[in-house]
């Protein structure tokens, strides 16, 4: 195991991006840990789920970087930065994709420039695996040489960024989630509500890819680790044990659901068509990542493998559906087979 100096526990911590899929999950662990959390909230709605998950809303934007909020960023002896211009939803255009690049990066200057080096004692950036790419499939570890794909260019910047903001003393440590997957977001759209309704799950044609996947739980208990251990530095891949194809997971989650497995293939130029080049390159990437260099600061997940965490996703979806009317996906699902069937049209 490697020797990793182990700093105090941070009296408080500032979080961005803590109404996001990651950042609830993060807020709710924080507070099971006993963190005096503060968090960015750029709504009064997002300041009501701060609150909600035990932690203290802040209001303001990162965007404007002589907001009030810079003042307990500043004071925070900890940060854990999820906030990103939103990449979910709808067709995912090259002008929509720069876009977040220049959003992203003017978020993180906001940032940088409101904190004290000589104050803060750890960061933790958040980044995405798309930064490294088309890995193959064989085990590869941080210092593989990135290739982009994906969300990844526009991402890279920002990324890139970091060792000069290292070198001023921010003490910076990186964490690269793989295919966060829980009871929302894509894994709930794209797998789950589906699975429920007895429709096919979406995929790209071809044989099933593998992904490095993560329960969102550990995904959040890997940030928290790393608020401790992590060195300044170092990147850390947040992933599970093995990777696994896209297909299995859906299949996973279809036999905890209690239906049919059914897929539908979608070639890759129709997808790209349908949501874009940036989401079809996601899609098209095999990325098969090693979790030992987090393993060997002593973390240890509660879901190794998707075989132990797909039930345990499907079995809390499952209640928060019990709990409230079920949203239903027929006007989605008619909305794909329709722009299918146009597309498809084109080339037949």
């Amino acid at each position: 195991m490697e020797t990793v100096s182990q700093p105090a526990s941070p009296e408080n911590v500032f979080v961005t991006g803590a109404t996001g899929y990651i950042g609830s999950a993060l807020l709710r662990a924080a507070n099971a840990s006993g963190y005096k959390v503060y968090a960015l909230a750029r709504s009064e709605t997002s300041a009501a789920q701060i609150h909600s998950l035990g932690a203290t809303p802040v209001m303001g934007d990162l965007c404007n970087e002589t907001g009030a909020w810079t003042s307990k960023a500043l004071k925070a002896d900890a940060i854990v930065h999820l906030a990103q211009p939103k990449t979910f939803g709808g067709r995912i255009t090259n002008r929509r994709a720069r876009r977040y690049r220049d959003q992203r990066l003017a978020m993180e200057r906001a940032l940088w420039g409101a904190l004290d080096p000589q104050r803060v004692r750890r960061i933790v950036y958040v980044a995405g695996t798309s930064y490294y790419g088309e890995c193959g499939s064989r085990l590869r570890d941080e210092k593989t040489t990135p290739s982009p794909r994906g969300w990844g260019p526009y991402m890279a910047p920002s990324i890139e960024a970091l060792d000069e903001h290292i070198a001023r003393g921010l003490p910076i440590v990186s964490a690269f989630p793989g295919w966060v997957y829980g009871p929302g977001s894509w894994f709930a759209e794209y797998v789950l509500e589906p699975l429920h309704a007895r429709k096919p799950v979406t995929g790209l044609s071809g044989r099933s890819r593998l992904v490095s996947p993560v329960h969102v739980d550990d995904c959040a208990r890997a940030i928290l680790h790393l608020l401790l251990v992590g060195e300044i530095g170092q990147r850390y891949f947040v992933v599970d044990d093995e990777p696994a194809t896209t297909e299995r997971i859906a299949r996973l989650a279809a036999k905890s659901l209690g239906t049919p497995s059914r897929g539908r293939r979608v070639p890759k130029l129709v997808l790209r068509l349908l949501a874009g080049r940036v989401i079809a390159e996601s899609l098209a990437t095999e990325s098969c990542l090693s979790n030992a260099h987090l393993r060997a600061t002593g973390f240890q997940p509660a879901f190794s493998t998707c075989e132990e965490g797909v039930p345990d996703v499907v079995a809390t979806w499952l209640r928060t559906v019990a709990s409230k009317p079920q949203k239903t996906v027929a006007a989605r699902q008619h909305y794909y087979r329709a722009e299918y069937r146009a597309v498809s049209g084109r080339f037949s």
